[in-house]
């Protein structure tokens, strides 16, 4: 089988995996996704089908029936983060849903003892190997920690500046980074560290990624453009994926909420009302920062 998003748009992004198995456990209650569109269906059902081949696991997806097992979800999550490592805020993610899913009594959530079980199992393994990557970070210390996390920002800025993300929008590329950093080392730093450790963190990323984008479109960081400039997809083969890809990746956000990133990654929908119509580079980034990182 063919794996053109692994080995297209998603060939160095390293945060899809742990937001796919985030998605597995999150989608066992199948009102989830129910505001999608058939475009956005199809391409989940396309990147389950390759993470199954790259994964050798390709019987567990057979004949759609991940979406109708909730069992079967919750095995391939349990099996993937085996075979990977998840990361922090993916494992937190998982646990926290799979508790929230023990506590539900509504009458039409009737779950049968051994998914119940499941729940149970799988969560208090989550969260043990998530308390066990919060100790481990902790006990480095904080100078270590910092330098650790500095350098993955760093890697992801090489890509960047590589043109491993030229397939999105100029914002798009921005936004691309920021995900890879959450769901990686920085995103846990970021989380787990003190404040002040963290606000450096943050302020750093926000002055390198302004200055990244602004590159992009020849100009210094303030200079303000109409949004168009910065959200336009450059038209190249493999575009569609590009967009779908982009559009998955920021599936979490809401119009109201996350105007900025709404925007940039939901195309397929109009500008949200937050969205500034001429914004500049820096503008951009400390929106997608605010709304990605808090």
């Amino acid at each position: 089988m063919t794996t053109q998003l692994l080995d297209g748009p998603g060939r160095t992004l390293e945060c899809i995996h742990p937001k796919f198995m985030v998605d597995l456990v999150q989608g066992v209650d199948a009102a989830r996704h129910t505001h999608l569109g058939p475009q956005q269906l199809q391409f989940r059902e396309r990147l389950t089908q390759e993470i199954m081949t790259h994964t050798r696991l390709r019987p567990w997806a057979m004949a759609g029936m991940l979406n109708e097992n909730a069992a079967l979800r919750l095995g391939l999550a349990e099996k993937l983060a085996g075979m990977l490592d998840p990361g922090h805020l993916a494992l937190t993610r998982m646990a926290d849903k799979l508790v929230a899913l023990r506590q539900q009594t509504t009458p039409r959530a009737q779950q049968s003892p051994g998914l119940v079980q499941q729940y149970a199992e799988l969560s208090s393994h989550f969260i043990q190997r998530a308390a066990y990557k919060e100790k481990a970070l902790t006990q480095r210390g904080l100078t270590v920690q910092a330098g650790e996390h500095s350098e993955h920002s760093e890697q992801i800025f090489t890509r960047w500046r590589a043109g491993n993300y030229d397939g999105w929008s100029l914002a798009g590329r921005c936004y691309i980074v920021l995900e890879e950093l959450r769901w990686g080392a920085f995103g846990d730093a970021c989380r787990l560290a003190n404040e002040d450790v963290a606000a450096m963190l943050k302020d750093n990323l926000r002055s390198m990624a302004a200055n990244y984008l602004a590159q992009g479109i020849n100009a210094s960081p303030t200079t303000r453009h109409f949004y168009h400039q910065w959200l336009t997809t450059p038209s190249t083969p493999g575009i569609i994926d590009h967009k779908d890809m982009l559009g998955w990746l920021g599936d979490w956000c809401q119009a109201d909420k996350h105007p900025v990133s709404w925007s940039v990654t939901q195309n397929w929908q109009t500008v949200a009302l937050g969205m500034p119509r001429l914004c500049s580079a820096k503008r951009l980034v400390d929106g997608m920062v605010e709304e990605i990182f808090g």
